[in-house]
């Protein structure tokens, strides 16, 4: 089999199957561990797989390739606890939304994956996350506003001193690190900052939380339970918090 040959191959394998090790590659490539491995790193560079420990995983944004500097922006699928759980957070996230919503969305790995399907969504979005506004424009998405400001590159946040009277927008997405019975917490105390200034846009905030954060202190407290309205969170979430948050008038969405 040539290298191109082998190559479109494994750049297919990995985008199917999202990780692939390199004696998984073997088999599926019936080459040698070394050939596998001189394949993921030339690929790598070009921007079509990224490469991790003894394998290889797909890129979230098949267009990172076409500009130099964006593989460093978006998050890589090795970063998240448990992808799947977090994309099937994301995507019953933007199903709540209406034809010509405007929607905030916060600084965070999970709201990133409400990328991809917002696109073909007549939903207008309000951020200053990087990552996601990065690929919104290159994937063509139109109603996009960037909360401007300055550019914070150790966190990918567009920081504004300002406050934006003219916004207004129905839900205020927004990740954590924690959420316990004192409410949603971050470590981040830029995103704490700029997603607070959100809130005073939205009708309602939505916390999209990972199942192994549910109970779990993670920083500052970004909302308290009376300012949260729904948590979107994974099937594994610790129930008795679950519980804790129906009392309190938060609706939760278990996906």
């Amino acid at each position: 089999m040539s290298s191109r040959s082998r190559h479109a191959k494994l750049v297919e394998f990995v985008q199917e199957h999202t990780f692939a090790t390199v004696a998984k590659l073997v088999d599926v490539l019936e080459t040698s561990p070394a050939t596998v491995r001189r394949d993921i790193t030339e690929l790598d560079r070009q921007g079509l797989v990224k490469k991790i420990r003894n394998g290889a995983e797909k890129i979230l944004s098949p267009r990172q390739n076409e500009a130099s500097g964006i593989s460093k922006i978006y998050p890589n699928i090795s970063d998240y606890t448990d992808f799947s759980e977090s994309e099937r957070i994301a995507k019953a996230a933007v199903q709540l939304c209406q034809d010509k919503d405007n929607i905030f969305i916060g600084e965070g790995q999970t709201t990133f994956l409400m990328g991809k399907y917002l696109l073909g969504e007549n939903i207008h979005v309000y951020t200053n996350y990087l990552p996601l506004i990065t690929y919104l424009i290159t994937e063509d998405f139109p109603h996009l506003v960037v909360l401007g400001g300055q550019y914070i590159k150790s966190q990918n946040l567009l920081v504004s001193a300002e406050k934006h009277i003219s916004y207004q927008g129905r839900y205020l997405f927004v990740s954590g690190d924690g959420l316990t019975d004192g409410g949603l917490t971050k470590s981040a105390l830029l995103a704490f900052m700029e997603e607070k200034k959100m809130l005073e846009y939205a009708d309602k905030v939505i916390a999209l939380v990972d199942s192994d954060k549910i109970g779990v202190f993670g920083g500052i407290s970004l909302f308290g339970l009376d300012e949260l309205d729904m948590v979107i969170t994974g099937r594994d979430a610790d129930p008795a918090i679950l519980e804790l948050l129906k009392k309190n008038n938060v609706a939760v969405v278990r996906v």
